[in-house]
């Protein structure tokens, strides 16, 4: 349990600097900012901002921008963490050739659903529970209360994601056990 612990650790570390060298390798943030000041209104921004926060954004075309490069960041990240793991099990589990494209493509196909998840989870709790009660609208805030809420919300996410993932997997190996 410890070494699965330890492992899965190590490949959540190993995917942020995936993130991290993919964001400052691949040059996609002019050709975001092109393609939102040309296709998307301020109105719309704006719209798509709140709808994403949940309240009105001061700076629209800002979050937008960061929302569609994370995006763009993960589509690029995903597979290359794949290739990366593929490569590392081809050479640790003598993995043959031509089974490493099904392998890279399931596996990834895998983390983009997992990524999926947790991040509707993430938003859906965030959106969904009672948070007036705690932090009411029309109060500030302190940048300590802002991430102790974040954080709580991301402990909730997590248990949320392991209780339907071990759901799953048990549900699986029943049926293929």
């Amino acid at each position: 349990m410890f070494l699965q612990g330890m492992w899965t650790s190590i490949r959540i570390v190993l995917f942020f600097i995936v993130m991290l060298a993919v964001a400052w390798v691949v040059p996609y943030e002019d050709f975001v900012d092109t393609f939102i000041y040309t296709h998307i209104s301020y109105a719309d921004a704006g719209k798509i901002a709140k709808l994403v926060l949940g309240e009105p954004d001061p700076e629209p075309y800002d979050s937008i921008s960061d929302y569609i490069s994370l995006v763009i960041n993960t589509l690029i990240s995903v597979p290359l963490m794949g290739v990366i793991i593929s490569a590392y099990n081809a050479i640790t589990r003598k993995t043959k050739p031509a089974e490493l494209p099904k392998e890279w493509a399931l596996s990834t196909l895998r983390r983009f659903g997992k990524i999926a998840l947790f991040t509707f989870l993430f938003w859906a709790l965030l959106r969904l529970l009672p948070w007036q009660t705690l932090f009411p609208d029309d109060q500030s805030f302190t940048a300590f209360s802002a991430i102790a809420f974040l954080v709580f919300n991301m402990f909730l996410t997590s248990i949320c994601y392991w209780f339907i993932m071990k759901k799953f997997t048990n549900k699986r190996r029943f049926y293929h056990g």
